[in-house]
């Protein structure tokens, strides 16, 4: 019951992003598709960060659902880095075994900017979520990967990168959700 609420009260929210200008994050394996939608969390009503909305889908029939809050800040003109931290939430439709679970992880994301005519980055992230903010069948998950990204335009950057998402489950051997390359596109709008 609680956690209908929470996708009800994300997909409110969601819908409240639509109206904003925000970002559409698409990536494809030969396995695995994830789709992302992050919006400022002016659509909630307080600036200055990113909320997001996730989807996932792999051949072996698993699903996820996930929603962010991060913050994020833009390099300086003389420093090629930038850095975000956030919390996220997963909920996790484990086709075999046949298990559900939710963990609460927290992470950051780090990128570095190549300086070049064709702005380029390569970006990583890393979420963490222990035994104590993680449930159902889950004693743990961990979510990191990196990317090459190139910004083709303003309002599109394209990228390849390596994804690798862990569950620890409880009395059952660790589930890799994710652990491959893919290519991406991100539009921003």
């Amino acid at each position: 019951m609680i956690m209908k609420r929470i996708l009800a009260g994300g997909l409110l929210a969601l819908a409240a992003g639509l109206a904003q200008a925000g970002e559409l994050d698409f990536y494809l394996s030969n396995k695995s598709l994830q789709a992302n939608y992050r919006t400022d969390t002016a659509a909630i009503g307080y600036g200055g960060g990113w909320l997001s909305f996730g989807g996932f889908h792999n051949d072996n029939g698993d699903n996820q659902l996930d929603i962010g809050l991060s913050v994020e800040g833009a390099p300086s003109s003389d420093q090629p880095f930038s850095f975000g931290l956030g919390i996220r939430g997963y909920f996790a439709f484990l086709d075999t075994p046949n298990e559900n679970v939710q963990a609460l992880a927290l992470g950051g994301v780090g990128r570095f900017h190549i300086p070049a005519k064709m702005p380029m980055a390569l970006a990583g992230r890393l979420y963490y979520a222990p035994d104590i903010t993680s449930f159902g069948k889950a004693d743990s998950l961990l979510d990191w990967g990196v990317d090459y990204e190139i910004e083709v335009m303003p309002s599109a950057t394209g990228y390849v990168g390596y994804r690798k998402e862990t569950i620890g489950l409880s009395g059952l051997p660790d589930h890799d959700l994710e652990d491959r390359f893919h290519v991406g596109v991100r539009l921003v709008f």
